[in-house]
């Protein structure tokens, strides 16, 4: 089996499912599939509406995981590899280049970073836990 590198391997994705700690259902993971980048300085960079549920949990608990899989993997994605990402949600307020690297990545998305409430956090950690096939 191939070595898995992980900062390559969350570079070559777009979408992981971003787990917080639910503040409306106390004591459960609150989990939906989020898009990201990955910032110059090599932290990831996820844009959600302070209306989210998730929003609400960071505020309270910034505590998060961002689990990403290859979603060309789909026939069997137990068997191959993912990376959960264990960090810490911080909102950032420096968010022009966040904005143009978002467009950037995901040009559809050009409508929604206009839209006032949104905001850019980003998710800064060094702690991986690799899963690969059994």
């Amino acid at each position: 089996m191939k070595k898995l590198d992980p900062k390559q391997f969350i570079q070559s994705q777009n979408f992981g499912v971003l787990s917080t700690h639910s503040k409306s259902e106390e004591g459960f993971p609150f989990g939906s599939i989020t898009p990201y980048i990955i910032t110059e300085q090599g932290d990831i960079a996820i844009f959600i509406s302070h209306l989210a549920e998730h929003t609400k949990n960071i505020e309270a608990n910034p505590k998060v995981s961002l689990t990403i899989f290859d979603p060309s993997d789909m026939d069997e994605p137990t068997a191959r590899a993912r990376i959960t990402c264990l960090a810490i949600a911080e909102l950032t307020k420096e968010d022009a280049a966040l904005r143009k690297q978002y467009r950037e990545q995901f040009p559809n998305a050009a409508m929604t970073l206009e839209l006032p409430g949104f905001n850019f956090y980003l998710l800064t950690s060094d702690l991986f836990k690799k899963q690969s096939s059994y």
